[in-house]
């Protein structure tokens, strides 16, 4: 069937089209997404978000050593309490082993908790004698509660401050002249500035970061 001349001419009539712009959605859409990203930012300097440090962080039966690097230096936040459980589970020799770092792990607690103030103020430089005392201690737990058959291992887990790279970087190199520390695994987080440090759950910080 011949095309009909009134489609031939709509099909090949070269007129103006009806056409819609999208420049006034964009426009707006454009606007609103700034806004919202302003107020993101300004939320980030003026309300500072607040991480709780805790010596209990786990990952099943994977307990966290957690190591915090600042620019300053670090604030190390040993596991205790699944200790006692241990202790109880193993044989007396191994038992006076972990009581003897239950006790200077929880001396090093009673510090950080004690202090009046913010903690990131208690940051010391990492010190080789310390960190491979710490590895030692580790890796010890780990093959006395491998030797119970007892589900328990510690890891490391660092959290890293911005500029506080230094500090990380110089305990990764004392790591790696121990054997002590080839057995241990090693997480790593990175941490935003603004972000408060509290080592007591029941308590909030102040504006200025402290704890009472």
């Amino acid at each position: 069937m011949a095309m009909s001349r009134a489609t031939r001419y709509a099909r090949y009539n070269q007129g103006e089209k009806l056409e819609i712009s999208l420049f006034p959605f964009l426009s707006i859409f454009l606007c609103v997404m700034g806004v919202l990203s302003f107020i993101n930012v300004l939320n980030s300097f003026s309300t500072p978000q607040k991480i709780e440090l805790t010596a209990q962080l786990e990952q099943g039966y994977k307990v966290a050593y957690q190591i915090f690097s600042l620019p300053d230096g670090i604030i190390s936040v040993p596991p205790t309490k699944h200790l006692l459980k241990l202790k109880t589970e193993v044989d007396e020799s191994d038992a006076l082993v972990i009581e003897d770092i239950l006790d200077r792990r929880s001396q090093s607690m009673q510090r950080l908790e004690s202090h009046q103030g913010s903690v990131m103020n208690l940051a010391l430089q990492p010190d080789m004698d310390s960190i491979l005392e710490t590895m030692l201690d580790i890796r010890t737990l780990n093959e006395i509660a491998l030797k119970a058959n007892y589900l328990y291992e510690e890891f490391l887990l660092f959290g890293i401050y911005p500029n506080g790279g230094s500090a990380y970087q110089k305990i990764r190199d004392i790591m790696s002249f121990t054997p002590d520390a080839t057995s241990i695994s090693v997480g790593l987080e990175p941490l935003d500035s603004n972000w408060t440090l509290n080592l007591n759950p029941n308590l909030g910080p102040n504006k200025d970061g402290t704890v009472e």
